[in-house]
């Protein structure tokens, strides 16, 4: 004999139909409407790992170009300033070559030439500073948040500063690491241009080898290889890795933006004293002009004459070096544009792999809605015609 089928049971059935049905139509409908083949991680674990995957390195993507345009921007600023003050230099080098010799019927301006170099030199300092990007100074190194050079007068002379530090440093020789290796508190990175964390240093020490150390360190020369060297670097999607043993990066996984100025434009001076920048060359030359009589041009002793001509081959090869530098800044200046080229191919290959492992074919989405929509309707039709409960159902 068969089991009887009361109406309950079939009203419980029929319940359980209909909210699958419903729950069923409710999903055709979310992926219509989100063009998503899956809205949650339980849909297809597989195709929702792979795609975080591929979104987590689109979102790195987009990071990359933003450092890419903001360091671009920094460099063009850079290469267009250079530019400007590598033709001052070559034009105020051209007319500077011109009164050379004592002979040369341009001598007698010399003198007016000295204001003219005094002022270039000025100027240089002005550009060099007025390259900013945004709060940003692009010349100051690491420490973009301050003017980068500054004048200062000392014994009625204009002393030019580099982020605090007199460019005009006597050079002052590391110790021998052979035969005096770095104190604790000295940096012991293969970086020989580091210096030691604020605070380490003592003062002076009764060690006569630890004391080269402090005298190297306390000088305004190791302060400014410091300064010229200085990295700043950012991550353009090269990797960014350190090495596994010494911790430092490793080269070509990161980008250097850093632009020190003072490494455009030399620092130090030689054993005459002369300076081997070149805008307090000009200033140097300036001051020496300035004493030539103003007739004949002749110098006003034989050290200012030697000591011009020194001047003279300084300058021309600063000139030579800010061009140099032009051409290092316009070279990262093309890299930067090509690889800004790069990552926007990059992030248009992962965005169309994001959409063909997300993005859900809408002919096949609708037609999908349509057949639950129907199924749906047919549910609700069935429970109309369901019978009433019997008296059998009644009386449990």
């Amino acid at each position: 004999m068969g089991m009887r089928i009361t109406t309950n049971m079939m009203m419980n059935s029929y319940r359980f139909d209909l909210m699958n049905a419903t729950n069923t139509l409710a999903g055709s409908l979310d992926k219509v409407i989100t063009q998503r083949k899956f809205n949650s991680y339980s849909e297809d674990p597989t195709t929702a790992t792979h795609a975080w995957r591929i979104r987590r390195a689109y979102a790195k993507n987009e990071s990359y170009k933003i450092n890419n345009s903001d360091t671009g921007a920094r460099f063009n600023i850079a290469w267009e300033t250079l530019g400007s003050i590598k033709t001052n230099l070559y034009d105020a080098n051209a007319k500077a070559a011109a009164v050379r010799g004592l002979t040369d019927s341009t001598a007698s301006a010399r003198q007016p030439l000295g204001k003219v170099l005094s002022n270039t030199a000025d100027s240089v300092i002005q550009a060099m500073n007025s390259a900013k990007y945004g709060d940003h100074y692009v010349f100051s190194g690491e420490n973009a948040l301050n003017v980068p050079f500054t004048w200062e007068k000392k014994d009625g002379k204009d002393v030019l500063l580099y982020r605090g530090v007199d460019v005009n440093a006597k050079k002052v020789d590391m110790p021998d690491m052979v035969q005096n290796p770095r104190p604790d508190w000295a940096p012991q990175s293969a970086d020989d241009y580091s210096l030691p964390e604020p605070g380490k240093m003592p003062a002076t020490s009764n060690d006569p080898k630890e004391q080269e150390w402090i005298d190297y360190y306390s000088s305004d020369w190791a302060k400014l290889q410091a300064l010229a060297h200085e990295e700043t670097n950012v991550d353009l999607g090269m990797g960014l890795e350190e090495d596994g043993t010494t911790g430092e990066l490793i080269d070509g996984t990161a980008f250097n933006m850093a632009l020190p100025g003072i490494a455009m434009l030399g620092y130090g001076v030689d054993e005459d004293g002369l300076p081997y920048n070149g805008v307090m060359a000009m200033k140097a030359l300036g001051e020496i002009f300035d004493r030539c009589d103003p007739k004949t041009g002749e110098y006003a002793s034989k050290e200012d004459e030697a000591n011009a001509n020194k001047l003279l081959d300084r300058i021309s090869d600063v000139t030579d070096y800010v061009s140099n530098s032009y051409s290092q800044v316009d070279t990262k200046k093309t890299f930067l544009n090509s690889n800004e080229t790069r990552l926007k191919s990059q992030g248009d290959y992962l965005m169309e792999e994001i959409l063909n492992l997300e993005q859900i074919d809408m002919a096949d989405a609708i037609t999908s809605f349509s057949w639950d929509y129907y199924c749906y309707n047919a549910a609700l039709k069935i429970g109309n015609q369901l019978l009433s409960q019997s008296l059998i159902d009644y009386m449990n």
